[in-house]
């Protein structure tokens, strides 16, 4: 199969399997509402594709029939590792069979369902660590030169056995980029890693790792190693930052569960990529509500999650991490989680819209203006993201004043 992510088209076929990619699920209820988070090892799912039913969309309703209603569309958020050692899910790099895209919707659903049916009572504790270190920006300048350098940690503990640690959530903001673009071994990279070692070391159900805002955000790896040692020397890096993380665990604060997600509308706006080329080379749907083509509008879905004093913000793209931050400074919770890649793939969100140019201006050498919808288009996820945490029961500290040009949008979920 076609792997994804480095350069145009069709140049990467896979000539073999460096490690089974998997979906994985957790799933978490208070036993009134319930609230699912699953990740696949692939380049980037879109929310619904031209030639198929096998979307996120398609899978976060399907998983609400199959739950008959106990798992809300609105309370499932799925995402991708972004592996470019993973199968090309977008069409970019020459995209994937209509069969493993069904096979891949019947896996994800199937892991969501699975969790579910196995769900038994358990304590939350959370905890996180700095690692920064392990991280470098593809910008030196302001505003492009700060990373989100968090690692965060959901733990789920046994009720009747407090030490049996059964299943964990990570959360890190590095691209899954340790494998180079002369690989052609199929990987999830890091995410795939910790997910086995953490299950290994701690004897997991599953371990779920869920990629944060990784625009712009690249592992600080050791480049003078070959791409397997390399990818087994950072994730064990990243693996000892996840055993600091559980040395300093909290319980998570509340039981409320609440899921909330709102449909936003971008006019596209890239100068450097016609609208017309980039919908016939991707696999997303250029329907609506998803697509329009004589009007270049592109619609997707921001969503979140609550789980106590939890936040979880699902971002339909690899945001830039100044939404992470101004969600932090803005939303009071006992901790942010933000999920990249996650229900949709729009490519880059930069933010804050004021850096765009200095993106623009590293492009075609850099692709994160390429790999873009609009130049605003990351400011808008946040303020719809931010509007989310709202619906959802967290209380804002102070309202962003670039948020005032879209608070009078239609932010309805059409009907599909």
């Amino acid at each position: 199969m076609f792997l994804g992510g480095y350069g145009f088209g069709p140049g990467r076929r896979s000539t073999g399997v460096l490690s089974p990619i998997f979906v994985r699920a957790m799933v978490i209820s208070n036993g009134v509402k319930t609230v699912a988070f699953a990740a696949n090892e692939t380049q980037g799912t879109f929310a619904a594709y031209k030639r198929g039913p096998f979307g996120l969309s398609d899978v976060r309703q399907a998983v609400a029939r199959a739950s008959s209603g106990a798992i809300a569309a609105s309370h499932i958020v799925v995402s991708s590792d972004h592996s470019h050692a993973g199968p090309d899910t977008t069409g970019v790099w020459g995209g994937l069979p209509g069969a493993y895209m069904s096979f891949l919707f019947d896996q994800t659903v199937g892991a969501i369902i699975d969790a579910w049916n196995n769900m038994r009572p358990a304590e939350l504790r959370l905890g996180s660590v700095d690692a920064t270190e392990l991280l470098r920006s593809q910008f030196n300048e302001p505003p492009n030169d700060q990373v989100d350098g968090e690692l965060r940690v959901l733990a789920a503990y046994e009720v009747d056995d407090p030490q049996r640690l059964r299943a964990l959530l990570i959360n890190f903001s590095a691209h899954a980029t340790v494998m180079g673009a002369s690989n052609t071994l199929i990987s999830a990279d890091w995410p795939g890693v910790v997910a086995e070692q953490s299950e290994s070391e701690f004897g997991l159900d599953g371990a779920v790792v869920m990629v944060g805002d990784v625009g712009r955000t690249q592992p600080a790896d050791r480049g003078d190693l070959d791409d397997v040692a390399r990818l087994q020397e950072y994730s064990e890096r990243v693996q000892a930052k996840v055993r600091a993380a559980m040395q300093n665990l909290q319980p998570v604060h509340g039981a409320v569960i609440e899921g909330k997600e709102f449909f936003l509308r971008e006019p596209y706006g890239n100068p450097l990529v016609n609208y017309s080329l980039l919908a016939s080379l991707v696999s997303r749907s250029l329907n609506p509500p998803w697509a329009e083509l004589e009007g270049t509008l592109v619609g997707t879905v921001v969503s979140a999650v609550r789980v106590g004093e939890l936040l979880f913000a699902a971002l339909p793209g690899e945001g830039y991490p100044a939404i992470q931050f101004e969600l932090q400074q803005r939303v009071v919770a006992q901790k942010h989680f933000v999920f990249g890649l996650a229900n949709d793939q729009l490519g880059y969100l930069i933010s804050p819209e004021e850096g765009y140019e200095q993106v623009r201006a590293a492009a075609p050498d850099n692709d994160n203006a390429i790999f873009n919808v609009s130049p605003s288009i990351g400011d808008h996820v946040l303020c719809v993201a931010l509007d989310a945490a709202v619906a959802v029961g967290f209380e804002m500290r102070e309202p962003l004043a670039k948020c005032e040009r879209w608070a009078d949008e239609d932010r309805s979920l059409p009907s599909q």
